[in-house]
């Protein structure tokens, strides 16, 4: 039978497949949740969440900086639990509390989900909208961040939601429509400060838009859709600040960014104007900003740098980075499927089809690719791709579009790479967050390729500390070349210090044993084993 879900027709087995989709990727991120231990970044989130909700948004500390509201969701179990028995404590320094929190996070994971559903049925139909949907849902990328205390997912979900529903408000002109794609704008923007530059990307694909469709501008109507879209932002944004600090005069900032500084020197004339925004949304901008002047690795930064393929700089990124990532981080069968998906729109490339549908899609891809790759100086994880990365997915859905113009060989070839991407994922689990497909062969050695947060978030630090107690006689590393047994984290052998610990790096000429975790290197090194690597 034939009903309507998300207004798109639907066969009734369709929504159960659905249902068990999410089911499954709730139950294995609930589980991948209790196998992971709090990564370096969660404390600081859950932290400033904890004092947001007292009421205090103010970024009184030096990690406060990317820090967002909409992680106090995490804090939701305990405030169960502190209503239910107003007597509840802990003196565990909050550890319970992170995990529980961890669980909330989903629903970010599921709002990214239904949206990439949604967008794939309006634009391929439903039968080809559960396939993107289910390599979505088991991408190691995507899994690994659905219970994770930090901003990456959210942000991709606030993304593909608002972008959704600008698509829409162009296409049908409903107010509806447009109030939902400023409200998630506003999210976006509180979610992650990375998001503001979707601002300069709207008009952009707007005009593409009434350009291809030959439509004349309306003053009236571009005045105050721009007015109320600009007004539900700052009303979300204030809100979620508490409205506090909003209409300081710019001139009475005390920026601590030279950028930041040199903008209120330049506009000394506008010193009188009241910002119409919250203190500390200003505030994370400027502490930002500061951060990306100062560079990585000394104590007033705020991260370690940025490494790939073996090459370090302190200050500054490289144009490739995110290249290298998901060349090496995404499941070869999802890429392929996702190279297929872009010749296969190049090849049927179709100006009014490419302004009317996809490039709500592409050009913001784009766009954030090139903006993370060639402006941001924090490249230190894929898990920045996060904010476009449902975007890719609805992308792949393309493919599933065309399978039947192709014979039986070339769909069993699609589905065999789905097949694929998921067993592969299935090898790491639950230790997803190392995941690198096969294009690296020898795991022991991906620190050769990347590193930083995208293999050791801090993840394993539990899982090592677990084994040194259960296997008293391997060591922790040394600084001089010495036989013994030894467990050295992936990190600490780095040329590089990008974990805050010592490195060993003489430990690259040894050959380990074996590999736990996938960033916990076991080795047995005897005299001869010296002599033959020269130390």
């Amino acid at each position: 039978m034939v009903k309507k879900y998300f207004g798109i027709k639907y066969w009734k087995g369709q929504r159960l497949l659905l249902l068990a989709f999410l089911l499954v990727h709730t139950i294995a991120s609930f589980y991948y949740n209790s196998q992971q231990n709090i990564t370096f970044d969660e404390p600081n989130y859950i932290e400033y969440a904890k004092r947001w909700l007292h009421g205090q948004p103010e970024r009184i500390k030096k990690l406060d900086d990317s820090k967002s509201p909409v992680i106090a969701i995490c804090w939701l179990p305990r405030m169960v639990k502190q209503v239910i028995n107003p007597n509840y404590q802990l003196n565990d320094y909050g550890r319970q509390d992170q995990k529980d929190g961890r669980y909330m996070m989903i629903l970010f994971s599921f709002l990214a989900a239904l949206y990439v559903y949604r967008w794939c049925c309006e634009l391929y139909g439903a039968n080809e909208s559960l396939l993107p949907l289910l390599l979505l849902l088991f991408d190691p990328l995507f899994l690994a961040y659905s219970t994770l205390i930090t901003t990456d997912l959210a942000s991709g979900a606030f993304m593909v939601a608002l972008l959704f529903h600008f698509w829409r408000y162009l296409e049908r002109r409903t107010w509806k429509h447009l109030l939902l794609a400023a409200f998630f704008t506003g999210l976006a923007v509180v979610t992650k400060q990375s998001a503001l530059f979707v601002l300069l990307l709207l008009p952009v694909m707007s005009l593409l838009f009434q350009w291809v469709n030959k439509e004349r501008l309306n003053g009236v109507r571009l005045l105050t859709s721009g007015i109320l879209y600009s007004l539900v932002v700052v009303v979300v944004v204030n809100t979620a600040y508490y409205f506090k600090g909003t209409f300081i005069p710019f001139g009475d900032y005390a920026f601590v960014s030279q950028s930041m500084q040199g903008l209120q020197e330049s506009l000394s004339f506008l010193h009188w104007m009241p910002v119409p925004f919250p203190e500390s949304f200003i505030q994370s901008l400027d502490m930002l900003q500061r951060q990306s002047e100062i560079g990585g690795g000394t104590t007033a930064s705020s991260y370690s740098g940025v490494y790939i393929l073996g090459n370090y700089k302190a200050n500054g990124g490289y144009w490739y980075y995110y290249v290298v990532l998901l060349f090496y981080k995404m499941p070869i069968g999802t890429m392929l499927l996702l190279i297929g998906a872009s010749v296969l729109m190049i090849k049927n490339f179709r100006l009014h089809s490419f302004g009317n549908r996809y490039q709500f899609l592409l050009l913001p891809v784009v766009y954030f690719f090139v903006v993370l790759s060639c402006f941001n100086k924090f490249q230190i994880g894929l898990r920045h791709l996060l904010i476009i990365y449902p975007l890719l997915f609805i992308g792949v859905g393309y493919v599933f579009c065309q399978l039947k113009t192709f014979g039986l060989p070339v769909k069993a070839t699609a589905y065999g790479l789905i097949a694929y991407s998921v067993i592969t994922m299935l090898l790491y689990y639950p230790d997803l967050i190392p995941y690198t497909n096969e294009l690296i062969a020898d795991k022991a050695k991906v620190y050769r390729k990347v590193f930083d947060t995208s293999i050791d978030y801090g993840q394993s630090d539990s899982a090592a500390s677990r084994f040194s107690k259960q296997h008293p006689a391997y060591k922790l590393p040394v600084a001089k070349p010495t036989p013994g047994k030894y467990m050295v984290m992936m990190g600490e052998m780095l040329d590089y210090n990008l974990r805050d610990r010592q490195v060993y790096p003489w430990y690259q000429q040894m050959k380990p044993d074996s590999l736990i975790n996938h960033v916990i290197l076991l080795y047995d090194i005897k005299e001869e084993n010296l002599r033959k690597a020269g130390l």
